[in-house]
């Protein structure tokens, strides 16, 4: 059990309010079964499949989430997220067939700018998701430590951050069911709290699980304190939303990280979407003067009223954002990672980084619960939502709760019931949601004490496993010998502990995958194939000039390889840039010509 008192201060000129946790941890003894080390270390838990429970993070009236760690090939350990659904729960069709529809999603959205789900299945009868651990803190925490530091995010961090956030959005948007179908998923609340900073300077999009597609059987509506204030006109009104909404989201979001300020948070509900749909919308430069006309008219599309007047899709955003970024010093992982450090602390970040690479488990999880001074507040209130079909699209004018004007709050009690933090009879979803919380979840783990040794072994049970692949249609071999099968396929009959499978598919970089099989479980895997890398062949270039693609310098005619997608190209001649351009590169050979200061396909 986590309990946790609050103290709250306030920083002078600071219309946020900080709520600090102070945890105080109560290790539990869990009785048989509860006695796996792992890698050596006085660290035990659960065994649960082929993972390891090491901590319980929360537990709410139908799911737990866990620290576990995995065991794989070699003796390697990772650090993942699991979320179990209780066992009561396993014999609702209805639910698990919501569960796994939204894990099938969640573990195809396999991008660098989005929280990873790695695989999803069931152990005993009971169903869980794996998913990516962060280290690293969501934005609203950083936003709230530059506030009350009295410092205002630099440009070019507050604009790699938003392009990147796009980068991840567009992805999702563009995301097709296996028959090559879009299931046009848009994410519904994009806002500080669901994009975390890790310390490595990767930016990430959580909380999938509030987004809605074709396919989506329910809606999931959430509480986040604050969440509305995010929301585009269109999905104020309950009128239907498609990708535009999230990039009006992603606009609020950039306003924010300029100004220090929100830009349509009031006192209350009411007043806050009275803002978003009559409120005068200020250029960021109003309140800073160092913001360019640029940025001020990128964002002024962004944030316009009208679908139609914004930005067509994420990824036009995102290159606006990137040709911007262009006229700026370059604002890379390393620049982020600082910031954090400078932030939050080396010792935590130190730490925090220690428990994703396993290094030093049991110190580092106990120095972070000493350390921690904050938690997501919409942890339990997630597990415990209310559970209702939603099969018409919701017309209504919506209406979610909206927590205190605070910048923090504690975690509420793991068993907090729906009838403790009700909603609104129009917003009463299913509310397994996809938490990708990462580290910010670690910080509330619980660690648990040795017990009694687990009990024997039981008959090994043949496994079964689903192999996806995005895009799909890929060629399966299993320990390099063709099946003559392709994705999506099910392998079935499965007595190995251990699965060689290689995906290939022309025109993507084939990839192997190591997979550990539990006896008598399913695995689901989702294997995402890259696009083959690119060639890029740069002609006209003057003699002797310098050509520099994502500033790297590069002999002028010779094959650049990239990845696929867009990439800044300088030409220099003299040490003068006399080109500057983003140019977007596909897989394969490719050829630019520089013609009259302009690089044009060839």
């Amino acid at each position: 059990m986590l309990h946790s008192s609050s103290l709250s201060t306030k920083h002078p000129d600071s219309r946020w309010e900080e709520e600090v946790s102070a945890p105080e941890i109560s290790v539990v003894a869990l009785g048989p079964g509860y006695a796996e080390a792992a890698k050596g270390e006085d660290i035990v838990g659960e065994r649960f499949g082929k993972y390891l429970l090491i901590g319980e993070i929360a537990a709410g009236g139908m799911a737990e989430l866990f620290l576990a760690v995995h065991k794989g090939i070699e003796g390697v350990i990772k650090v993942v997220v699991i979320k179990r659904v209780l066992p009561h729960f396993g014999h609702h069709e209805a639910f698990v067939g919501m569960f796994i529809d939204e894990a099938r999603l969640a573990a195809r959205l396999d991008h660098p700018n989005i929280v990873r789900t790695y695989e999803f299945g069931e152990v005993d009868g009971q169903h869980f998701t794996a998913m990516e651990y962060l280290a690293g803190e969501d934005l609203c925490k950083v936003l709230n430590k530059l506030s009350f530091s009295r410092q205002l995010m630099p440009i070019s961090m507050a604009v790699e951050i938003a392009a990147q956030v796009c980068t991840g959005l567009h992805f999702a948007h563009q995301l097709t069911d296996t028959d090559g179908n879009p299931l046009n998923l848009v994410h519904r609340d994009v806002n500080p709290a669901n994009i975390v900073i890790t310390y490595r300077g990767e930016v990430k999009i959580i909380d999938f699980g509030v987004a809605k597609s074709n396919a989506s059987r329910q809606t999931v509506t959430g509480t986040i304190k604050g969440k509305v204030a995010y929301m585009p006109p269109e999905q104020v009104l309950g009128r239907p939303a498609d990708q535009r909404a999230d990039t009006f989201s992603a606009g609020v979001v950039l306003w924010e990280m300029l100004t220090g300020r929100p830009l349509f948070l009031r006192d209350n509900e009411a007043a806050s979407l009275y803002a978003i749909m009559k409120a005068p919308i200020p250029p960021p430069s109003k309140f800073r003067s160092d913001v360019p006309p640029q940025l001020d008219r990128i964002l002024g599309r962004a944030l316009s009223r009208s679908p139609a007047e914004r930005y067509g899709s994420a990824e036009e955003m995102a290159a606006a954002l990137e040709d911007f970024l262009l006229e700026l010093p370059r604002c890379d992982a390393r620049v982020l990672a600082r910031l954090m450090e400078d932030l939050f602390g080396t010792t935590c970040a130190e730490a925090k980084r220690s428990i994703a690479q396993t290094r030093s488990l049991s110190r580092n999880i106990s120095l972070v619960m000493k350390l921690r001074s904050d938690v997501r507040v919409d942890l339990a209130e997630h597990l415990d939502a209310a559970v209702q079909a939603d099969n018409a699209e919701d017309t209504t004018l919506p209406h979610p709760r909206v927590e205190p004007d605070d910048a923090e709050a504690a975690l509420p009690d793991p068993e907090i019931t729906a009838a403790q933090a009700p909603l609104s009879p129009r917003w009463l979803v299913f509310a397994l949601i996809f938490i990708m919380i990462g580290f910010l979840a670690a910080g509330a783990v619980s660690l648990i004490r040795r017990a009694p040794p687990a009990p024997a072994v039981k008959p090994l049970a043949a496994a079964a496993v689903q192999i996806e692949s995005t895009p799909p249609g890929a060629a399966v071999f299993i320990a390099g010998e063709p099946t003559g099968l392709k994705t999506p396929t099910m392998l079935t009959g499965i007595t190995a502990r251990q699965l060689v499978i290689r995906l290939e598919l022309p025109g993507h970089v084939p990839v192997t995958e190591n997979l550990d099989v539990a006896p008598g479980t399913t695995l689901y895997k989702n294997i995402a194939l890259a696009a083959s890398p690119a060639r890029l062949v740069i002609s006209g270039v003057p003699a002797g000039a310098g050509v520099f693609v994502d500033d790297r310098e590069h002999l002028a005619g010779a094959a650049i390889v990239v990845a696929p997608g867009r990439h800044a190209v300088r030409i220099v001649v003299d040490g003068k840039t006399v080109t500057q351009q983003a140019i977007d590169a596909g897989s394969g050979d490719q050829a630019w010509k520089l013609v009259r200061g302009r690089l044009i396909p060839d």
